[in-house]
């Protein structure tokens, strides 16, 4: 995101100083990215080796349970995962004032969106991704880990923000620009948070197997490095889930241009032979559309601190989700009645 954190460089370098022993001889905030209640810093200490990439949250928004899973699954030898640096305290996470710091190395390359992934990274994915799947975590982890729960809290919010633009209690342009194309499209969103709602509760029903999910699986969370070894980034949303949590971004994706058929066939050629629910992939590409019509609609409606770019940026997102080949256009598509 655009907005900086009430945190400036300098204590920012301080708290790695005395936390992590790290010497920065510069700290760098990086704009961009859709995680409205996250902050991108890199840090340089003057050792080609030693570039590290820290993301800020608000102490509240710790992301402990996330950092721990892929910590276990790096030192369990499961290979092309990103996990954090330990503390001094060996923890990792730390508080610092009103802000949760962790800390990552800084991978030097492009995400696959930016550099294209050939065959053999779509083999690697797949063989990572069958590992995650497989995975047993310790239990006192497991029982921290987010269960699926077939109801996003996003149908809620989406609600909420029918009842704002209905009610017309929301200020500004762009604001007033959204709330046009919201109620010209209103038949369209409600009907698709009651199809998720429906969804979900049929697939609830089927009792498919929970795996561990990285829930996060586009190509914008996979870096290349200088070297062509590929990186499954951020772990936030790790959840207990349906396998197809993970797999719908790679049959069939969640937008245009992501991913091609002969990409699956390589991804499915490193995980291995699987039946896909296509019940699933349906509730799951619904649940999607829902989350980040909602996400996009709170920043523009219900974050008043959020700055004028980051809500045109917002405002810019969430209208595209309705252009064709948009994650919109593939929940309808993906969803021919089979739960009927």
């Amino acid at each position: 995101m655009r907005d900086r954190p009430d945190l400036s460089e300098g204590a920012l370098a301080a708290a790695l100083r005395r936390h992590y022993a790290i010497d920065a001889i510069s700290v760098a905030f990086l704009s961009g990215g859709h995680d409205v209640s996250a902050w991108v810093y890199r840090v340089e200490t003057g050792h080609a080796r030693s570039r590290y990439l820290v993301k800020v949250r608000e102490a509240n928004g710790s992301r402990e349970v996330a950092a721990s899973v892929s910590r276990y699954l790096y030192e369990g030898g499961v290979r092309h995962v990103l996990a954090p640096v330990r503390s001094n305290a060996n923890s990792l996470t730390v508080q610092e004032g009103e802000f949760s710091l962790t800390v990552y190395p800084f991978i030097e390359g492009r995400t696959g969106v930016e550099a294209g992934l050939v065959e053999r990274h779509w083999r690697a994915l797949g063989d990572l991704v069958q590992r995650l799947h497989a995975s047993c975590l310790p239990t006192d982890l497991s029982d921290q880990l987010a269960t699926e729960t077939y109801r996003p809290a996003a149908l809620d919010v989406t609600r909420q923000i029918d009842r704002a633009v209905s009610d017309r209690s929301f200020a500004g342009r762009v604001a007033s620009e959204v709330a046009a194309f919201w109620t010209a499209h209103r038949t369209e969103i409600l009907a698709l948070v009651e199809r998720t709602l429906e969804l979900g509760l049929q697939v609830e029903r089927l009792s498919l197997p929970l795996v561990l999910c990285h829930a996060d699986l586009h190509t914008r969370n996979v870096m290349i490095d200088g070297d062509g070894e590929l990186w499954l980034i951020d772990w936030d949303e790790v959840i207990r889930a349906p396998k197809e949590r993970d797999l719908m971004f790679v049959v069939g994706g969640i937008g245009p241009g992501l991913i091609d058929p002969h990409e699956t066939a390589w991804f499915f050629e490193g995980y291995g032979d699987t039946t896909v629910d296509p019940l699933a992939l349906s509730y799951y590409r619904h649940a999607w559309a829902v989350q980040d019509i909602s996400g996009f609609g709170e920043r523009v409606f219900f974050a008043p601190a959020l700055g004028d770019e980051s809500r045109s940026d917002a405002a810019r997102i969430l209208i595209g989700l309705f252009d064709p080949g948009g994650i919109v256009e593939l929940a309808r598509a993906s969803d021919d009645g089979r739960g009927e």
